[in-house]
């Protein structure tokens, strides 16, 4: 770590042991002597205007309003860096049953509510009754919760349960006290108190002030006292961002090297977060020619993804093979599998199954293939990649490949039915290896015209799926080596068969102006992004900003 890390050292230490002009008021003071600045200006998201709604289980229709990350928070975190590796956050410990179906965390005893109030286990077991009771419109997969003492609480499930102790990154507890006495299903939660370090001070329908508490559990910032949100959408994210009036913002940027890294090298930021699994082109396995290996091999042998990288420029890389993050899965790659050009061996897979290129075609047993490449149209990085692709394989293959751009809710359908050949989309989803490997298991498939919202593209492969399957059989932390093996021969099978091809590491993204602020995590070296959606996440970019004064 390359300054004090407030919580996040905190948490390394414990799991030893065991994100427009017209607003109704202004940015406020940026100084509180000299120059040294205390308030910071954040680029919102959501539309260019809120509503006041803080419900983070809000059925009522109205979005939920920016920011309740800062107020919130879960239990433990994820580490960003290291696949899967969990770490505490208001519990400092936490252990399944033998058999995986009993999760019990141990939580701080230090912790207060904004208001005052201590946080204990029955604030926990409120907020999870609230949705088993079926007042929210979340669900969960356990069957129970119970708080056995005051910093304890164990959640029961109705079968082995490994797997979901990462979803508790993400889900945030509220206060019984406060809670208790609302309809949750209507109540819009307009003034926030949590265990957060954020408290709501003004609230217009463009801008958003929290002030930081100086009573927090995690320590007092390094530096932030007020976080400004704005409601800066289009081009004016980039304007104000140049010109200092915002600090930072989560958003993709094309080309944001020349057109904002340049004009101030020294202080400006665009930083790349990756989540480890990876965005690309899915292939229908169960359709011609896509049903063949040898296709599937030599369509990705034939391309050079870092080409579509460097020309989309938004910051994001190119994964391995099998889809994951080279930073992300650093313990456990399998060998051989990243990513690399290599057209002999693409034109040799198409010769040892019996295919040739004719007019742009493949051709197989006196029948044709027209190749056509459906590309979600509101993504340009996506379309950009896409373009590059045909471009490849025209040259390297002589195939006509039509990239078809497709708007959302045609796209979506085709998606999930399996109406299409090769589609844009995200392979693999997760934020632990057995999560994003089983989303390619027979677990996630549903047959051609049935909705699916993983394994769309409906490949199958009993070896693949045992592997998973013992993965997911090891409890957290009890077997890390063995776990890493899997993991590996996971990545292995999905490479050699190729069910898709993984264009770009999926990820978040940040763009700072640091002539103010400085201490943003970088990316493939922090343990947590500056994604201003994820609970705790949020809370260390904010609370370990240091004023360049």
């Amino acid at each position: 770590m390359k300054k004090n890390r407030l919580i996040a050292t905190a948490g390394v230490a414990l799991a030893a042991s065991i994100a427009l002009t017209g607003c109704s008021f202004d940015a406020g003071a940026t100084t509180s002597d000299a120059d040294t600045p205390t308030v910071i200006n954040q680029i919102g998201w959501g539309g260019t205007t809120w509503t006041q709604n803080f419900n983070l289980f809000s059925p009522t229709g109205v979005a939920v309003t920016p920011g309740t990350a800062y107020v919130y928070e879960p239990l433990i975190r994820m580490n960003r860096v290291s696949a899967g590796e969990i770490m505490p956050h208001l519990a400092t410990e936490w252990g399944f049953n033998e058999d995986g179906t009993e999760l019990t965390f141990t939580l701080r005893d230090d912790v207060t509510w904004a208001d005052g109030e201590p946080f204990t286990a029955a604030d926990v077991a409120f907020t999870w009754n609230l949705v088993l009771a079926g007042e929210t419109p979340q669900a969960y997969p356990f069957t129970s919760v119970e708080a056995t003492d005051e910093h304890t609480v164990t959640v029961t499930y109705d079968k082995q349960s490994f797997a979901d102790l990462a979803s508790f990154a993400t889900r945030q507890i509220v206060p019984e006290h406060i809670w208790s006495e609302q309809n949750v299903r209507e109540w819009t939660n307009p003034e926030p108190i949590g265990t957060g370090p954020a408290v709501l001070d003004k609230f217009s329908p463009q801008q958003i002030s929290f002030t930081l508490r100086d009573d927090y559990w995690g320590g007092e910032s390094a530096g932030v006292e007020t976080l400004n949100m704005h409601a800066v959408t289009g081009d004016a994210r980039m304007s104000q961002l140049i010109s200092g009036q915002m600090d930072f913002g989560t958003f993709g940027w094309s080309n944001a090297e020349e057109e904002f890294i340049a004009k101030d090298p020294e202080n400006n930021l665009y930083g790349f977060y990756p989540t480890g699994t990876s965005d690309g082109l899915i292939f229908n396995t169960e359709v011609a020619p896509y049903d063949d290996p040898h296709v599937r091999r030599a369509l990705r042998a034939a391309l050079d993804l870092q080409i579509g990288a460097e020309i989309a420029a938004v910051g994001y890389d190119v994964p391995t093979q099998a889809g994951v993050s080279d930073v992300v899965y650093a313990d456990q790659l399998a060998e051989g599998t990243e990513q690399k050009q290599d057209v002999d061996a693409a034109l040799a897979e198409l010769e040892d199954g019996g295919w040739s290129v004719e007019d742009g075609k493949l051709v197989k047993d006196g029948e044709s293939f027209e190749l056509r490449y459906d590309v979600y149209q509101p993504y340009e990085e996506w379309v950009r990649t896409g373009t590059i692709m045909a471009d490849q394989w025209r040259e390297n293959l002589g195939l006509d490949v039509a990239v078809n751009q497709m708007a959302d809710a045609p796209f979506t359908e085709a998606s999930s039915t399996g109406q299409f050949g090769m589609l844009s989309g995200s392979p693999i989803f997760g934020s632990t290896p057995y999560v994003a490997y089983s989303s390619m298991t027979a677990l996630a498939y549903k047959p051609i015209g049935e909705a699916a919202v993983y394994n769309q593209g409906r490949w199958q492969n009993a070896e693949f799926d045992a592997v998973v399957a013992e993965l997911g059989a090891i409890a957290p932390g009890s077997d890390a080596a063995r776990a890493a093996e899997l993991s590996a021969q996971a990545q292995q099978i999905m490479a050699d068969e190729a069910p898709f091809i993984a264009t770009a590491t999926a990820g978040w993204k940040a763009v700072a102006n640091q002539t103010r602020w400085t201490g943003f995590p970088v990316p493939g070296e922090d343990d947590y992004a500056p994604n201003p959606t994820l609970p705790a996440d949020a809370i260390l970019t904010i609370m370990n900003l240091e004023p360049r004064g």
